[in-house]
């Protein structure tokens, strides 16, 4: 193994406190980026319908098909439609319409807002982390941030993580940790301008004996690995793994696309290898709680980000996706189904017996797992910080009563999910042109660019075009009887689609959007200057 050596000095601070009385459960959360709905095992019989026989030997987790039938699987799990606002929502328990739903390089910077000019979450909204440290856990993370970089406070560190191993941006190279058009589709401010930087992070600094070492997974693995076994299992952990699989660039060790050889698209074929290595690896975190006699009093909660990949073309700048969410409607970057409707699911013999190898069809938002870890953990979830300083407050409410079995009825019966989009009961409404130029001119209430099911990269590509919806006047779905979208119902409930329109509109005018900035090339000096050729914190670094 390649021992990442960047935690030692923090696992050994942070497993001297005394245990408390009476102990929580340890917590393990998993986020996946970019999982495409049809490309898990237990998903994929699903998509024979579109998709004929191969779906089952290109959808191999056997990981996550047994950890599912051994918890709680969730069918109605909800995220943005792409990275950034789904990881901001995840640690500050907010709405991404009440956090952060641009995708906004994190560089950005808006000097004149101290508290919410940067880009991810602002300053004073409190994280997860930092709530489940007051109530004595161990804090760790390894993976991708997404969630700001500019200041101290921005990072994993600042936001009460124990110990980061991992990058700040959307994606990076698996090999070479740098960016560039392969990855992120575009190059940033400090490419354009000639500074080519690494991005990964050790705790405190750049992790500059780590990068162009191995295959990245292979770097987090062995650090999530480490956490495990240097922990003391009398406290609580609270651990979060944040996968950059199955993310672009479409980069894997050539053993794993081998296996999917049969598969003529190329990236659909490492894609599949992409999803398989990452599944093996949650085996691996799986059996070394298990060895460390910890799985028993664990609560694992892992979740795709937002929908899969399956874009290709100008509008991807060239990058297939390779992802299927077959048989959802659409994909990453559309209010489709396919982008926002994810697998998730919860597992760990923390989950109640009465509980396990079940099906929860309850609306469950990736905001919900705030208040749902604070209520586990025995906390209030109420964010008094961000109260003091005018911020949103958290939109997340407890599924545990659902989780735990302790009630039936659902508890959240409506989603903001975008400027566009509006769940509601069994409805969902959605306003705007799903096609429009790219994903840059995105403007509010537009519904941005999909993929059309049964999507594949090119041909997801064209159907997007030549099967458009115009939803100006709003179009509405039965999600719960027609769930693929087939059927625009807004003329048969007129009055439906009013009520739900005025809604959205009307949450619309809420939403929390500070002037952020723009890219901001001291981010490239600093990282060349200060940190050796790496990313990282820029401002008020005093």
């Amino acid at each position: 193994m390649h021992w990442s050596g960047c935690i030692l000095l923090s696992l050994a601070l942070a497993t001297s406190a005394s245990p408390q009385a009476s102990k929580p459960p340890h917590i393990f959360l998993v986020l996946i980026d970019d999982l495409g709905w049809g490309n898990v095992g237990n998903r994929a019989s699903s998509s024979n319908r579109f998709n004929g026989s191969t779906m089952p030997s290109e959808a191999v987790t056997p990981n996550i098909d047994e950890l599912t039938k051994s918890g709680i699987r969730l069918n109605r799990h909800y995220t943005y439609n792409y990275c950034s606002p789904s990881r901001a929502s995840l640690q500050s328990g907010r709405l991404p319409v009440h956090v952060s739903f641009d995708n906004d390089d994190p560089t950005t910077t808006n000097m004149n807002d101290p508290i919410s000019g940067f880009a991810g979450i602002p300053r004073k909204m409190t994280g997860i982390a930092e709530r489940l440290k007051e109530a004595g856990y161990s804090t760790h993370m390894t993976g991708k941030w997404d969630a700001g970089m500019a200041t101290w406070e921005h990072t994993p560190m600042g936001r009460g993580y124990d110990s980061f191993l991992g990058y700040y941006h959307h994606a990076n190279d698996y090999y070479t940790q740098k960016l560039g058009a392969a990855s992120t589709g575009v190059k940033d401010v400090c490419g354009v301008k000639g500074i080519d930087l690494v991005d990964l992070w050790c705790d405190q600094g750049p992790a500059n004996t780590q990068n162009g070492t191995v295959y990245e997974e292979e770097l987090f693995r062995d650090n999530t690995l480490e956490i495990i076994s240097a922990h003391n299992e009398s406290e609580p952990l609270f651990l979060f793994h944040s996968f950059h699989l199955i993310h672009t660039p479409l980069e894997v060790p050539e053993s794993y696309e081998k296996k999917f050889s049969f598969l003529r698209n190329p990236s659909r074929r490492k894609y599949a290898a992409m999803v398989n290595y990452m599944d093996e690896e949650l085996g691996l975190f799986v059996t070394a709680l298990k060895d460390k006699g910890m799985w028993e009093s664990t609560l694992m909660v892992v979740s795709s980000d937002n929908g899969g990949a399956i874009y290709a073309g100008p509008a991807a700048h060239g990058i297939d996706g390779g992802a299927n969410n077959m048989p959802l409607k659409g994909g990453k970057l559309s209010d489709w189904e396919g982008g926002i409707r994810v697998n998730a699911f919860v597992s760990g013999g923390a989950v109640p017996d009465q509980m396990r190898n079940t099906e929860l069809d309850a609306y469950v938002h990736i905001a919900d797992w705030y208040a749902t870890l604070c209520e586990v953990a025995g906390l209030n979830a109420t964010d008094n910080r961000a109260a003091e300083a005018g911020l949103p407050p958290i939109d997340s409410v407890s599924q545990w009563p659902l989780l735990s079995g302790q009630q039936s009825a659902p508890v959240r019966s409506e989603m903001h999910i975008s400027a566009a989009a509006y769940i509601e009961g069994s409805y969902k409404i959605l306003i705007g042109n799903t096609m429009p130029k790219s994903v840059s001119h995105v403007k509010p209430g537009e519904v941005p660019f999909a993929g059309y099911w049964p999507g594949y990269g090119v041909k997801a590509a064209v159907d997007s075009v030549i099967k458009k919806k115009q939803c100006g006047q709003g179009c509405l779905y039965n999600i719960i009887t027609d769930p693929y979208e087939e059927n625009d119902i807004a003329d048969q409930y007129p009055q439906v689609r009013s009520r739900l329109m005025g809604t959205l509109l009307d949450l619309n005018k809420g939403i929390f959007r500070p002037d952020r900035g723009s890219e901001n090339e001291t981010a490239c000096e600093v990282g060349r200057d200060r940190w050796g050729g790496f990313y990282g914190p820029f401002v008020n670094l005093e």
